[in-house]
């Protein structure tokens, strides 16, 4: 049985429920730790194209500036197909506990 998660704040109830998933759903869980893996990978990944703004140029400035460019729009292209999932699986959660809720 799922335990009933409530709150009057939407942010504590959608914090609540995604921590409640983390730790009952392997697939959001699996799904959650590649993504943070993943962001981790290219950060790590943009370190070395940062050194030009210490004074140590890797490539020229027009490729340095488009590489950052490229890797943080994927970033953010996998920040918002995260929380897309995110917000469906808890939406799904949520309504599968209460059906009386709207939200």
């Amino acid at each position: 049985m799922k335990p009933q998660i409530q709150s009057s704040n939407p942010l504590r109830l959608w914090q609540a429920t995604h921590k409640q998933l983390l730790h009952d759903d392997p697939r959001y869980r699996r799904r959650f730790r590649y993504y943070l893996a993943t962001i981790f990978c290219l950060s790590c990944f943009l370190l070395p194209f940062y050194l030009p703004f210490f004074g140590y140029p890797l490539f020229g400035p027009a490729t340095n500036i488009s590489i950052l460019l490229i890797v943080a729009a994927v970033i953010v292209c996998l920040t918002l197909r995260q929380f897309h999932f995110q917000a469906r699986h808890i939406r799904q959660y949520l309504h599968s506990n209460n059906p009386h809720r709207t939200a």
